[in-house]
């Protein structure tokens, strides 16, 4: 995850104040701080100009980390509150919800940023599952959406980065909905044949015999039973 250069991440802060660290954005601490000082602004530098380190950010927070490690080495092991400072303090809200400079600069700008499940791309209407047959795109179902866009967004030429992103705008609009349709159910064709058990090729043989509907029906199986047996 990409983070701004001024955002939240206890796990780059060094121990003790420091010009050297990062300097990251000031904050309010938590209302659900369990010592009772939500609510408060708390300053990421201090009086000097000086970065603050974990200690004095969690000391200001109330906790008491006097025989408490910085860090674990190489990664925290039990992941508890006790664990080191900086696993204490990215359990915090403001650290642990920080956003990455993406959803950041989406979310400035009054839209949604929603992130979808990782899973595979063929299982995704947005993602491409494949780079052939880009002829006749609405009959062959066999690109999504990102395909589709990126195809027309080619066939245009663009002689400045204005007309690129004009260009951009304009093939992300002009997908139908009728396509649209078809690429959701090319992923359902695909969900259906792994709800069944196929995978791989054979799950690709299934969605493209059983494209006429709505869904991979167990004839399907019946047939690919056929084919192993004999």
């Amino acid at each position: 995850m990409s983070l701004a250069p001024d955002a939240l991440c206890a796990f780059d802060m060094n121990k003790s104040n420091s010009r050297k660290q990062r300097k990251q954005r000031d904050i309010v601490i938590p209302t659900n701080n369990p010592h009772g000082f939500g609510g408060r602004p708390q300053k990421i530098t201090t009086e000097n100009g000086d970065a603050k380190g974990l200690q004095q950010m969690l000391e200001e927070r109330g906790f008491n980390v006097q025989r408490m490690k910085m860090k674990c080495s190489p990664v925290c092991a039990f992941k508890n509150e006790t664990c080191c400072m900086a696993w204490l303090l990215s359990k915090q809200d403001n650290f642990r919800l920080q956003k990455s400079q993406v959803e950041e600069m989406i979310i400035q700008r009054g839209h949604l940023c929603i992130f979808l499940l990782k899973f595979h791309c063929k299982l995704n209407p947005i993602e491409m599952v494949c780079f052939y047959s880009f002829l006749l795109l609405c009959d062959s179902q066999s690109v999504q959406y990102w395909g589709w866009c990126k195809h027309q967004y080619r066939e245009h030429y663009k002689d400045t980065f204005a007309d690129a992103n004009k260009i951009t705008c304009k093939c992300l609009d002009m997908c139908p909905v009728e396509v649209i349709r078809c690429f959701f159910n090319h992923s359902w064709h695909f969900m259906a044949a792994y709800w069944q058990g196929l995978t791989g090729k054979v799950a690709e043989w299934a969605v493209h015999q059983q494209k006429s509907y709505q869904q991979v029906r167990e004839g399907a199986m019946e047939s690919i039973e056929a084919v192993v047996t004999n």
